[in-house]
């Protein structure tokens, strides 16, 4: 596997591994009641763990699609950081969005640039 998708790897699985402890703090925190803390667990623990799979299999497509949704919801934990006026829940998940953002279309054009440079046969 390519530098590409080694830094997708780790970076999304960082960005999900933040995602999901941070919920897992809301769930065993004071609001340990709240139901929305429990739902919010249950999916950034189900995230982790199937970007986990996608990186057993080296799935380079599972990788990406993965990168591209924690991408999308640490863009949103940005703006819910912000409406909130938390510059700490504000800057920390923007810059993950970026960075994930940043590798997934490293990965993909690693990807596109393979296929345009790979054997040309005659017929």
């Amino acid at each position: 596997m390519t530098k590409s998708f080694w830094l997708c790897v780790v970076i999304t699985l960082l960005s999900a591994s933040v995602s999901a402890g941070f919920s897992l703090v809301g769930l065993f925190g004071p609001g340990s009641g709240d139901s929305f803390a429990r739902y919010a667990a249950s999916r950034s623990v189900a995230l982790l763990l199937t970007v986990v799979i996608a990186i057993c299999v080296r799935s380079r497509m599972a990788v990406a699609v993965l990168g591209i949704a924690m991408t999308v919801v640490q863009a949103f934990d940005g703006i819910i950081g912000a409406l909130a006026h938390d510059p700490s829940k504000t800057y920390g998940p923007f810059a993950f969005a970026v960075f994930n953002a940043l590798v997934v279309i490293w990965l993909l054009r690693g990807k596109e640039e393979g296929r345009r440079s790979g054997p040309r046969y005659k017929s």
